[in-house]
Formats: C-alpha cells, sequence, structure tokens
C-alpha cells in the first residue's frame, strides 16, 4: 500500500497469488479430513461441541459433511475476495488470516488424532 488511507476501508481483489490459493486448496482439504475424522470419533463415543455441527450431524452424515465444506468455501470466498485489505485499525492483512485457519485447522486435526488414541 502506498497510502495510510490505503489502508482503510475495503479493497478487492481480482487477481490472486498462487500462494494464496495454494493455501485455500489446502484449507479445504483440512476441512474434509477433519469432517471425516469427526464422523470416525463420533462412531467411538465422542461428543460434537459445536451446536451448529450438532445441529448437522442430527441431519445425518452428508448433510454435516457437505453443510461444513460449503460453510468453509464461503468463509474462504468472503475473506479472498477482501484479501487485500486490512483489519483491525490495520494491524492485521486479511491475507494473513489464511496461514493462521491452515495452522487452527491442523491443532484441531492434532487433538482429534490425540481424542482417537484416548478413546
Amino acid at each position: 500500500m502506498r497510502r495510510t488511507e490505503d489502508k482503510q476501508g475495503l479493497n478487492f481483489v481480482d487477481e490472486y497469488s498462487p500462494t494464496l490459493m495454494g493455501l485455500i486448496i489446502l484449507l479445504l482439504i483440512l476441512s474434509i479430513v477433519d469432517g471425516l475424522m469427526t464422523l470416525h470419533l463420533l462412531d467411538n463415543d465422542v461428543l460434537e461441541l459445536n451446536p451448529i455441527m450438532s445441529f448437522c450431524l442430527d441431519l445425518g452424515p452428508w448433510f454435516f459433511l457437505t453443510t461444513k465444506f460449503l460453510l468453509t468455501c464461503f468463509g474462504a470466498i468472503c475473506l479472498l475476495v477482501v484479501s487485500n485489505s486490512y483489519a483491525f485499525g490495520g494491524r492485521i492483512h486479511v491475507r494473513d488470516v489464511f496461514p493462521a485457519m491452515v495452522v487452527l485447522y491442523l491443532m484441531v486435526m492434532f487433538w482429534n488424532s490425540f481424542l482417537y488414541v484416548i478413546a
């Protein structure tokens, strides 16, 4: 950004870096794997604590997986469109949220693996 005022407001993007697209694809893959791990853990008497996902599970495993994937896609697309913007008063670049989300998903998968071992 050249000027301070460029950090204010939304900056929409129509060209994306290959790295950013790779992070989004990785995020979507991790979402699917997390959903499959969750279904496997539910077969081993582990509870889903997220009330929205718990409701989706009540409607069936395919509904759960589809909803989880579509919600992740929606969030990723929304962030992608404004990936050149800044949040929290210009302190955080929105495109930097994607690596953080990947790390969070990896932490969740580590936790799921831990639950699988102790279940």
